[in-house]
């Protein structure tokens, strides 16, 4: 019984810790929404599921090894076998624009932002979301992301917000060991 419980703690301990959504706010904007962590995976994702001004973002899959290396649009290559964790940020307004950004509580490695990208991510999510409008996902033209040069474990969004509206994944390192 004790040399179980041992084992399990052992496990416990080794496991990669969870890495989240520290906070977020939107800094400019037409319109009256705030910045809302999800607490978890929406049933649904596009085409006015939402329909509000607000600045959304929620943890998907957390201390995931890459199974092969990763290309995303914004970031590095990250090479196979790197422990990272998903997130996503979407922005399902009803017009108008946001800029905007997220703290995670870890660094960004990357960021999916074409609908090629976010559906080959889809599996490695770990949710079972449905991505309406898979043809829009991601960025319109004249939208942008980026690391913050200064903190890379913030992301800055500027976008407009129409229909199916815009959608990120974010890959950051697995949080560390407490």
């Amino acid at each position: 019984m004790i040399r179980a419980l041992a084992l399990a703690l052992a496990a416990f301990a080794s496991a990669p810790a969870a890495a989240g959504i520290l906070d977020g706010t939107i800094t400019v904007q037409d319109g009256a929404g705030r910045f809302i962590h999800l607490p978890e995976p929406p049933l649904a994702v596009g085409e006015d599921i939402f329909d509000t001004p607000d600045l959304m973002a929620f943890d998907e899959a957390q201390g995931v090894a890459l199974p092969m290396p990763l290309r995303l649009e914004i970031g590095a290559p990250i090479p196979a076998g790197t422990m990272v964790a998903l997130h996503s940020v979407i922005f399902d307004g009803t017009g108008g624009r946001q800029r905007g950004w997220v703290l995670f509580d870890a660094a960004i490695l990357g960021v999916a932002t074409s609908p090629a990208t976010l559906a080959a991510t889809d599996a490695l999510s770990g949710v079972e979301t449905l991505w309406l409008g898979h043809a829009m996902r991601g960025l319109e033209d004249g939208d942008r992301a980026w690391i913050d040069p200064d903190e890379p474990r913030r992301l800055w969004v500027d976008w407009a917000g129409s229909s199916p509206g815009d959608h990120l994944r974010v890959v950051t390192l697995a949080a560390p060991l407490m």
